[in-house]
């Protein structure tokens, strides 16, 4: 019993171990990298959008 017993814990504890290790290490990478990729093409449409409202704003006032 003590043998099985103490292996149990330490698979329980490995598994547990990785598993909350790899889900955390993925997740914020993961949002890390989606949050600025987001960002940067929200940014790019931003800026795409004022560019072409600001173009037709000078035509405009031109």
């Amino acid at each position: 019993e003590a043998a099985p017993k103490p292996k149990a814990s330490a698979r329980k504890k490995k598994g547990d171990s990785a598993s909350s290790t790899t889900p955390p290490t993925p997740t914020p990478t993961i949002t890390a990298e989606s949050a600025p990729r987001l960002h940067e093409e929200g940014k790019e449409s931003d800026d795409d959008s004022d560019e072409g409202s600001d173009k037709d704003s000078d035509e405009t006032v031109k």
